[in-house]
């Protein structure tokens, strides 16, 4: 679901709600000369006669309940905006959970695999600065002034 998707179902989701327990309300929302994409048309007109761009959703329902409550003219609607909104969730859906489940196992598997390859690559190996003798050469011990 895009962004905007989200935000139309979550006023409806209110709304619905609304109805359910309240009666009088319930009327008023079965107007059909109503409706919620012009509902949504209105809050986001308002929100930019307001000149804001981030608002609670108690400000949002307030404003979808104006819309349903009021004889909101066309010219307080007003024109449709091509904009992106996003809302807050309280909580996750399942499909949200599924999508944040593959992309944390994805991140993991990305860094096992680095971890996996970082391990596997040869390490630059330093000159070494003595050689060891080889069997049946003599050794040849720098005397030290301690031993004399």
């Amino acid at each position: 679901m895009k962004s905007s998707e989200n935000f139309i179902e979550a006023i409806r989701h209110y709304l619905d709600s609304r109805a359910e327990s309240d009666n009088l309300f319930a009327i008023r929302y079965a107007d059909p000369s109503k409706s919620l994409s012009e509902c949504c048309q209105f809050i986001l007109n308002e929100v930019k006669r307001q000149g804001v761009s981030v608002m609670t959703n108690d400000e949002v329902y307030s404003l979808a309940m104006h819309y349903w409550d009021g004889d909101c003219t066309a010219e307080e609607i007003g024109k449709p905006i091509n904009c992106k909104v996003v809302i807050s969730k309280d909580q996750l859906t399942e499909e949200d959970k599924a999508e944040l489940k593959q992309q944390a196992m994805e991140r993991y598997k990305q860094e096992q695999l680095r971890e996996i390859r970082s391990q596997s690559k040869p390490k630059a190996q330093s000159k070494p600065t003595a050689t060891a003798p080889k069997a049946g050469e003599e050794i040849n011990v720098q005397p030290s002034l301690f031993d004399l």
